[in-house]
């Protein structure tokens, strides 16, 4: 690679000329008066170097002033040059020049070369990147096909999954129904049972409750005061039912008396509705006068059942609700059937509503 002359700024080739050992500034020999094939000392510096360092006579001469001082001596203490000398230099400046443009070519062939094998080399990568693209493209191609095909996959799959959920979800629907259906049932049927169990009791209530007191006599005394003969080998049992209720008005529990016969509880309950209005006057019983109640004894579900039937039926305005043998009955005026009420839809069926308990 050539470089300029630190002297004459010329282009030059560094291995024909004068290399400063100080600041690594190259020259023609000419520039720096030096004679053509002459060898330089070891350590050889520049005269700008040279002038850098202190010296006793202070003799700082500028390299241009030095070289042109060499290559145009005084003469005969004559303040011209000679013709010939004159051609002479002429001669040398073009000499210079040609040597330059010499130069110049050699180091713009060199980087001209040089470029071009950048120029090669840069095409090569661009080539090896290219293929490395396709690569990539190709490869990108694969994985987008493989994915498309995995989410179809697993869409099926989901559809499947979703179908299998969707089956057995109506199949637990359909069994928690059928258990449902069979509880019910099950349910339905441990409460007739139960009922049947009670057909030979009845529930005495709104009767005021005392400490120490015999309730199959107070049965008893109920009995005669309707008009049932009742001795006492005809009651099985006779007592207080429920939790206390101290501090209401109601507070007194119910009495539930169980007889030997069923005939003889129809016999009561026909007398007591009969004889609706009752009270417990000329009876010996505490307190002040007050109505009793005599109607058959219901199971806790029935009772519930018929407590919201009787709700209904008067918001809506129905005559009559009643039970026999443990069955809820219902019927809206005189003369019309009366209707069975078995569970809480038939509420809903029998009067119309949507609602138990509600305004019809």
């Amino acid at each position: 690679m050539a470089n300029k002359c630190a002297g004459c700024g010329k282009f030059m080739n560094p291995s024909e000329g004068a290399s400063c050992s100080s600041c690594k500034s190259i020259f023609h020999n000419v520039c720096v008066g030096i004679q053509e094939k002459t060898r330089l000392p070891a350590g050889w510096t520049c005269p700008d170097c040279k002038a850098k360092r202190p010296r006793k006579n202070n003799d700082d001469t500028p390299v241009k002033t030095t070289a042109a001082r060499e290559l145009v001596p005084d003469t005969a203490g004559e303040g011209r040059h000679s013709p010939a000398s004159g051609v002479i230099g002429n001669r040398a400046g073009d000499s210079s020049m040609a040597e330059e443009l010499r130069l110049f070519r050699d180091t713009f062939k060199e980087e001209i070369g040089a470029l071009r094998k950048e120029m090669q080399e840069i095409r090569r990568e661009l080539s090896n990147v290219s293929a490395s693209l396709l690569r990539c493209d190709k490869r990108i191609d694969n994985l987008e096909s493989r994915f498309i095909n995995a989410q179809k996959e697993n869409n099926k799959r989901m559809e499947e999954l979703e179908g299998k959920i969707v089956t057995q979800s109506d199949t637990r629907a359909n069994n928690n129904n059928n258990m449902d259906s069979t509880i019910a049932q099950l349910k339905s049927e441990l409460n007739d049972r139960d009922q049947e169990l009670l057909l030979n009791d009845v529930e005495i209530t709104s009767i005021p409750e005392e400490k120490m007191e015999n309730t199959a006599h107070v049965a008893s005394l109920i009995a005669v005061k309707l008009g049932v003969k009742i001795g006492e080998g005809d009651i099985v049992k006779a007592e207080r039912v429920g939790p206390a209720r101290a501090g209401r008005e109601d507070a007194a529990r119910p009495i539930v008396v169980r007889l030997v016969r069923r005939a003889l509880r129809d016999e009561l309950l026909k007398a007591a509705r009969v004889r609706r209005g009752a009270t417990t006057a000329d009876m010996g019983l505490p307190g002040s006068p007050r109505r009793f109640y005599v109607n058959e004894r219901l199971t806790k579900t029935n009772r519930q059942l018929f407590n919201n039937a009787r709700a209904t039926a008067k918001k809506c305005r129905w005559k009559y609700t009643w039970t026999r043998d443990g069955r809820i009955y219902a019927r809206k005026s005189e003369g019309q059937s009366g209707l069975r009420i078995r569970t809480e839809q038939d509420i809903f069926r029998v009067f119309g509503t949507d609602k138990v308990d509600t305004n019809c």
